[in-house]
């Protein structure tokens, strides 16, 4: 992205914004800074985290507007209680504001929605940490354990952490379905978005269903992968723990395949010529 580019999400930004005061150098410095592709930068979303990062009071203020009722919710739905979600996520927020050095860490890689999720499980996490520290072992009457085991979303059934957990798995699969190339993209959305047959996909392609089908398969498996190596990249998850959490997305439909790929995709209709539909790559 060149600098006319980058002055562009700036302004844009600014529209959004219209009476936050941050210098498009110390905008640009963040975005360039982020150390991955600014294409792929949540741009509005690192504009305000920027901004309250160096102690701006009218971003403070639009966060509190905009994201501290989610906040509030996402906590509310984690604890189950409404008191412990109120208490978590002003603790959360209570942080953010003590510690600063805390959103300028946000990267603008993927929402801030989905930032504050990652913040959320956290904090959720050390406060049963802290709780099981307070119980002594001849108080339980049970044996040590692992602190992460007792934790982790293989746990959710007795602290219902999956509520925690659930929605960062499907943040982290938007992220690599994002990733991908456009033309595989462009295959999903066909088929699982526009219910596009294998047979007509092969069509278009010049190619077998059967061979479809295997496209599909080889990418639903390479996407299922580096999901599961970045949670446990991320947050060290187990696999035991990963493979509850995709269950659990599926059931609570908090990934929908039609709004990840987004309206590019749905420009390459079948409806237009084939020529403008390549095979991809390396595939057979």
């Amino acid at each position: 992205m060149d600098s006319d580019d980058l002055r562009a999400e700036y302004e844009s930004c600014r529209r959004k914004y219209p009476t936050i005061d941050l210098p498009f150098e110390d905008f640009s410095a963040r975005v360039r800074g982020s150390g991955i592709d600014v294409r792929r930068v949540c741009h509005e979303d690192l504009f305000l985290a920027t901004a309250c990062a160096t102690g701006n009071h009218i971003a403070w203020e639009y966060f509190a507007d905009d994201y501290v009722p989610l906040l509030r919710r996402m906590a509310a739905r984690a604890c189950r209680q409404f008191q412990e979600g109120e208490d978590l996520a002003q603790e959360i927020v209570a942080n953010l504001i003590a510690d600063k050095s805390k959103l300028a860490g946000y990267s603008g890689r993927c929402s801030l929605a989905g930032w504050l999720r990652v913040a959320l499980s956290h904090a959720l996490i050390d406060r049963f940490r802290r709780r099981k520290r307070e119980v002594s072992l001849e108080e339980s009457g049970e044996h040590e354990q692992d602190l992460y085991a007792a934790t982790s979303p293989s746990d959710g059934r007795e602290n219902s952490l999956d509520a925690a957990w659930g929605p960062i798995l499907a943040d982290v699969l938007q992220e690599q379905i994002r990733l991908l190339p456009p033309r595989d993209r462009l295959i999903l959305s066909l088929y699982y978005a526009h219910g596009v047959s294998l047979k007509i996909i092969g069509m278009h392609f010049g190619i077998h269903e059967a061979t479809v089908s295997r496209w599909l398969d080889n990418l639903r498996r390479t996407v299922r992968k580096r999901v599961e190596r970045e949670l446990h990249a991320r947050h060290r998850l187990k696999p035991a723990d990963i493979k509850g959490l995709w269950q659990w997305v599926a059931e609570h439909e908090l990934f929908r395949l039609a709004d990840v790929l987004g309206p590019n995709c749905e420009a390459h209709s079948l409806s237009g010529s084939a020529r403008g539909i390549r095979r991809p790559e390396g595939k057979n």
